[in-house]
C-alpha cells in the first residue's frame, strides 16, 4: 500500500524518537493515514452536507452509523481512500433523501419507519456482529458482548425515533427519517449484497495516468 507523505514522515518521526523497527513504522504509517483520511472524509461528508443544506440530517447519519459500525461491524472495504468516498457520498444522499421523503403524509413515513425498524431489528439479530478477514472475531465472549451491545445501539436509536417523531421543532421528521434510514443503510452492510457492493467498489479499476 502507498502512504500518504504526511503519514509516512510522521510515522518515521515518531518511530525514530521511540526506537521502532521498520515493521512496526510501516504499520503506524497505516494507522495515521486512516485516522487522517476518516477524518478528512467526515469532515467533506459534514461540508457536502451544508452546502446541500442537509447538515443535520448528515450529523444524524454519521452518528448513527458509527454507533453500529463500531458495535454490529459491516462490510469494510479494504482501502480508506474507497471507504471514503462512499462516506462522502452516502451519507449526504441519505440526508437529502430524508428531505423529500420529509413531504409525504405521516401514514406513509410512519409506515416507512415500522418497515425499517423491523428489518433492521430482523438484520441486527441474525447478522451482527460482521467481522473481517483483516479483523476476526474470535472470542465467543467478545462476539457475544458485541451482539448485545448491537442490540442496546439498535434501541437506542429507535427510541430516538419514537421520541423525534412527536417532537414540535421544525426538522423533527427529517431527523427522523435520516435516523430511519441509517437503519437500513446499517442493515445493508451487515448483509451479503452489501458485501457484493463494496467488493465492487474494491474492484473498479482506477485509470493509471501513462508515464
Amino acid at each position: 500500500m502507498s502512504y500518504l507523505f504526511f503519514s509516512r514522515r510522521t510515522a518515521a518521526f515518531l518511530a525514530k524518537k521511540s526506537g521502532l523497527d521498520l515493521e512496526k513504522e510501516t504499520i503506524l504509517s497505516y494507522i495515521i493515514e486512516v485516522l487522517v483520511l476518516n477524518m478528512a472524509n467526515l469532515l467533506l461528508a459534514l461540508l457536502l452536507g451544508w452546502f446541500l443544506g442537509v447538515l443535520p440530517g448528515v450529523t444524524a447519519c454519521i452518528i448513527a452509523a458509527a454507533l453500529f459500525r463500531h458495535t454490529a461491524g459491516g462490510a469494510h472495504s479494504s482501502s480508506p481512500w474507497r471507504c471514503g468516498v462512499v462516506t462522502i457520498i452516502a451519507f449526504p444522499a441519505m440526508a437529502l433523501l430524508a428531505t423529500h421523503l420529509s413531504r409525504l403524509a405521516p401514514i406513509y413515513t410512519d409506515t416507512f419507519s415500522l418497515a425499517a425498524v423491523f428489518t433492521s431489528l430482523v438484520a441486527v439479530a441474525t447478522l451482527a456482529p460482521v467481522d473481517t478477514a483483516a479483523a476476526p472475531i474470535i472470542s465467543p465472549t467478545r462476539r457475544k458482548r458485541l451482539k448485545v451491545l448491537s442490540l442496546l445501539v439498535f434501541t437506542l436509536i429507535t427510541t430516538a425515533i419514537v421520541f423525534i417523531r412527536w417532537a414540535p421543532w421544525l426538522q423533527a421528521v427529517e431527523i427522523q427519517l435520516c435516523l430511519v434510514l441509517s437503519l437500513l443503510w446499517t442493515s445493508f452492510n451487515l448483509s451479503r449484497p452489501g458485501h457484493l457492493f463494496i467488493a465492487f467498489v474494491d474492484h473498479i479499476k482506477i485509470p493509471q495516468g501513462r508515464r
